[in-house]
């Protein structure tokens, strides 16, 4: 869509039921890919934006990101993507201008905490660290973040770090150091601090959060916040996300809004807005679902 006009430029073919969409670091790319697991690249600089490169990389996926690193190991800005798979349990890295796949890489293991093993862990969202040539893997049943340097495919390192079981989606704080995603059957918002590979906190909050990304905006009282909605209640929970000017509130729930009901999906904010919307699809009636609540954040 033109960002201008509002015009429909095109309508590209991709896989089935599109979950996610990643731009590359130059911006020239668009990365999406089908609850399918195929991957399309589409060039948005070309007259008419298209696909350019597609691959498919299992049978079911939720994600696929690109690198975004840029520091004293080289420049991997867009050399690699990757992606991960529901089935089978893997994740799989790419080259980042042809989707060539480069590495695969299975998820079976053992779930944090029970140390029970599971066969069938599915990958859900992935993230690129901006402080280091790393992915960041999130593992559904095992509740494990896996840190992916990808400086070296010939001898991959993996850091894993383990919070708690079903993490699902998540998003960056705006600093971009802390990634703060959904443990959603546990209850729990888990922060990956990726420049220290670590897990800085294990937070409390609704029944089963989904976030989506999250929201990132100013509280008026506790400075920088980021909120997510939850799916079987009807809260949305603020946490406190800057640990040197407002370190008493880092990395706590530091405030509940109501919201219209359980069933939230999404949240989001702008950093020119003074607003936060939150909507409630999966609500069961039908008022709610087809609605969207707005909050003024002041």
């Amino acid at each position: 869509i033109d960002g201008d006009t509002k015009k429909i430029i095109n309508i590209v073919k991709t896989g089935y039921a599109v979950h996610i969409s990643r731009t590359s670091a130059s911006g020239r790319y668009l990365f999406v890919i089908g609850r399918d697991a195929k991957i399309n690249m589409i060039d948005l600089w070309i007259p008419t934006p298209d696909n350019v490169a597609e691959v498919r990389i299992g049978l079911e996926a939720r994600s696929v990101e690109t690198s975004k690193y840029k520091g004293k190991e080289g420049d991997f800005t867009d050399k690699l993507a990757v992606a991960g798979a529901y089935w089978p349990p893997q994740y799989v890295i790419m080259k980042g201008d042809t989707l060539e796949p480069l590495k695969i890489v299975g998820t079976r293991g053992m779930v944090v905490g029970t140390q029970e093993y599971h066969p069938e862990p599915r990958v859900a969202s992935i993230v690129a660290s901006h402080f280091k040539p790393e992915f960041v893997v999130n593992v559904k049943e095992t509740g494990k973040t896996l840190m992916v340097d990808y400086s070296n495919l010939e001898a991959l390192k993996v850091t894993e770090i383990g919070s708690a079981p079903f993490l699902h989606d998540g998003g960056m704080d705006t600093s971009k150091r802390y990634f703060m995603v959904a443990a959603n059957q546990s209850n729990k918002i888990s922060v990956i601090d990726t420049k220290e590979d670590k897990l800085a906190a294990l937070i409390e909050v609704g029944k089963i959060p989904h976030p989506g990304r999250g929201a990132n905006f100013i509280h008026p009282k506790f400075g920088p916040v980021w909120a997510t909605g939850h799916l079987g209640d009807d809260t949305l929970s603020l946490i406190g996300t800057d640990p040197v000017k407002h370190k008493a509130h880092a990395f706590k729930k530091v405030a509940e809004l109501k919201g219209q009901g359980g069933g939230a999906l999404f949240i989001k904010s702008h950093p020119k807005s003074q607003h936060l919307y939150s909507d409630s699809p999966l609500n069961p009636d039908p008022k709610i679902s087809q609605s969207v609540a707005v909050y003024d954040i002041k």
